[in-house]
């Protein structure tokens, strides 16, 4: 193959990684580690962001920083805006893989090498994300590239470049100290005995220490951060059946027990790769087992005390697992002797690995093809739109997820609590909070769900089904969403004259209807009694409208039940007071039309309906469906 073939493959290459890391890219809503890089990152002048808490509270390097506030001066704080940022700074690593690879293991090696970058899941997922891990991990391998080639080269030229991409990667995350630390092993071992290789190496570490110390040696950072972890703690087993799969395939495009089921598979084709680039070459093969492991060892033996066992931390060592890989499925082709049977190895070997890259990025894309994946995140935009046009200035929204992206999204509606602010919160506090939101303002809404470990997880929702009443319960894509109201009905609710009597039993004061999207009909009626009655009475609220033919009646849908199920009885309410019941219509395989809503009261033993104004039913309103 000749070079100009190979580069015009390589330029291929990056057009399709360009072209899948572009892809739908503003598709979801923030998540909220991205949602956090625009309020903390970029919305502030960039000193103050390095002068303030938020290095400490989000530990990153100032590079990042800077990056992401000059980048959205200029292009803006958009999904697609700052997710591009990653995006095209993932792209150099396509060549850096292929003259890697190449220099390891051949010219194909290195255009698999390039190939399995193109096309891998994580660095897609990672690539399409508000945060630097994509740009780190493309860097680190430019960095490595660089430093193979100025310790074969030794030219100051070769030295400088190295010792700039290792400095501006380190300044981008902190743990390329990992990766710089497995080379400096790798040179020390590897050219012990090299003076002239390894007086120069240990000239650029200490020019790129000098040039990391102003920062990486605050006190406030190494002292006084108090930094724990956000992520998981160390669990051995996690490094075969999570870790090292989530670095090849993706940890969230598929299932916990697919990822457990391939990881041994995965860990014994890169053990492979590394036995065989060991015959052919055992620098190559100490050089790639040390990037590739000891960072997961150095990373492991740290979450022994800090929550940061997770594969984002590592990828670093990505390069070497997709050299590794490459070298595995291109090894039978290369060195079995029966031509043929290597080349099938080969192909099954490929086609294996490509089956699983496939279905990572089709669960990333599309719909999931399997239970149990979620979206990158939820639906924030649409439940923003949900609540922009169903809350009230005069209603909280409480966000129970403690997300950013909730922050991000409605900024602009000031009445919101977080809660729990975090896992400590006392339920005391939380629960006066909640109190104390129900007592000032019109209803409380309760959004998202409470992550399963924190130990106040249910304090808010199980306060509010206490002493509250439950107006709606939705769910926007896989955002759940309450609504509370007092039991009290105020004033500002009903009307000032009724709109219904029912026959010496109870005036309609009101009756107020909400869509929940296309799935169901939430319907308010507030009752004022006149007289208590003798048996306990049933309400009904229906939507008739045309004949349907599943029934030969008028009737669509209808919500059927006790006064405030149980909660109160007619044959002992208060006549001076005023109650409010909910009813939720299913509006599912309706078509679309003018329907009409009614109400009334009726006897459950007799099915005896209780007289309104010539009619034993009050009809409300018409109601038009989309």
């Amino acid at each position: 193959m000749t070079r100009n073939t190979s580069l015009a493959i390589v330029i291929g290459l990056v057009l399709v990684g360009f072209g899948l890391r572009v892809y739908q890219i503003d598709a979801v809503s923030f998540r909220g580690d991205e949602a956090f890089t625009v309020l903390n990152w970029v919305s502030h002048p960039l000193l103050e962001t390095l002068r303030g808490e938020i290095p400490l509270a989000d530990p990153q390097p100032p590079l990042a920083f800077a990056l992401f506030r000059a980048w959205s001066l200029i292009f803006g704080t958009s999904e697609f805006s700052m997710r591009i940022l990653p995006a095209l700074f993932s792209l150099p690593g396509i060549a850096a893989l292929y003259v890697l690879g190449r220099r390891l293991g051949g010219n194909v090696t290195g255009l698999l090498a390039a190939l399995l970058w193109a096309l891998h899941p994580f660095l897609i997922w990672h690539a399409q994300d508000a945060k630097a891990y994509a740009i780190w991990a493309s860097f680190s391998a430019i960095s490595l590239w660089l430093a193979m080639r100025a310790l074969d080269r030794k030219r100051p030229v070769d030295w400088l470049l190295y010792i700039f991409s290792a400095a501006i990667t380190a300044y981008l995350y902190y743990l390329e100290l990992l990766a710089l630390l497995a080379l400096n092993l790798y040179v020390l071992i590897r050219y012990r005995r090299d003076r002239a290789a390894l007086k120069p190496w240990l000239l650029s570490q200490i020019t790129i220490g000098f040039a990391l110390a102003p920062w990486f040696l605050q006190s406030r950072l190494l002292f006084d951060s108090g930094y724990g972890g956000t992520t998981f703690p160390f669990e051995p087993v996690q490094i075969i059946t999570w870790l090292i799969p989530s670095l090849n395939f993706g940890s969230r495009t598929l299932t916990d027990s697919l990822l457990a089921t391939v990881g041994p598979i995965v860990l014994i084709l890169l053990i492979a790769g590394l036995v065989l680039l060991w015959r052919t070459n055992r620098h190559h093969a100490l050089l790639l087992g040390l990037v590739g492991f000891l960072p997961v060892i150095a990373l492991s033996v740290v979450s022994l005390r800090m929550n940061v066992f997770t594969p984002r931390y590592v990828l670093s060592v990505v390069p070497a697992y997709v050299l590794l890989a490459a070298t595995a499925i291109r090894a039978p082709a290369a060195m079995v002797k029966r031509k043929a049977a290597g080349y099938s190895i080969s192909t099954i070997l490929a086609a294996g690995w490509f089956a699983i890259v496939v279905l990572s990025l089709g669960n990333y894309y599309f719909e999931p093809l399997q239970p149990g994946i979620y979206p990158k995140a939820p639906d924030w935009r649409a439940l923003m739109t949900y609540l922009k046009a169903s809350a009230t200035p005069d209603d909280l929204v409480i966000q129970a997820a403690a997300d950013e992206a909730f922050t991000y999204y409605f900024a602009d509606y000031s009445a919101s609590e977080r809660l729990p602010a975090n896992p400590r919160q006392s339920s005391d506090e939380i629960i006066q909070t909640v109190q104390d939101g129900l007592t000032a303002y019109r209803s409380i809404w309760l959004v998202a769900r409470t992550p399963d470990d924190w130990p106040n997880r249910g304090v808010v929702p199980d306060w509010l089904h206490d002493h509250a009443q439950l107006i709606r319960d939705t769910s926007i894509g896989d955002l759940p969403v309450q609504q509370f109201m007092a039991w009290d009905v105020s004033d500002g609710e009903i009307e000032k004259t009724p709109l219904a009597t029912f026959e010496n039993v109870a005036h309609v004061v009101g009756v107020n209807t909400s869509s929940e999207s296309s799935d169901s009909l939430t319907v308010l009626v507030y009752w004022q009694p006149i007289n208590q009655t003798d048996q306990a009475l049933k309400a009904f609220v229906h939507l008739t409208g045309p004949i349907n033919p599943a029934t030969g009646t008028p009737l669509w849908s209808q919500d059927d039940h006790y006064l405030q199920y149980q909660r109160i009885s007619t044959t002992d309410w208060h006549p001076e007071s005023r109650y409010r019941d909910v009813f939720t219509l299913p509006l599912s395989d309706i078509p679309a039309g003018t329907y009409t809503l009614s109400i009334g009261l009726y006897d459950p033993e007799t099915g005896t309906r209780i007289p309104v104004a010539d009619s034993d039913h009050y009809t409300a309103k018409t109601i038009t469906l989309p």
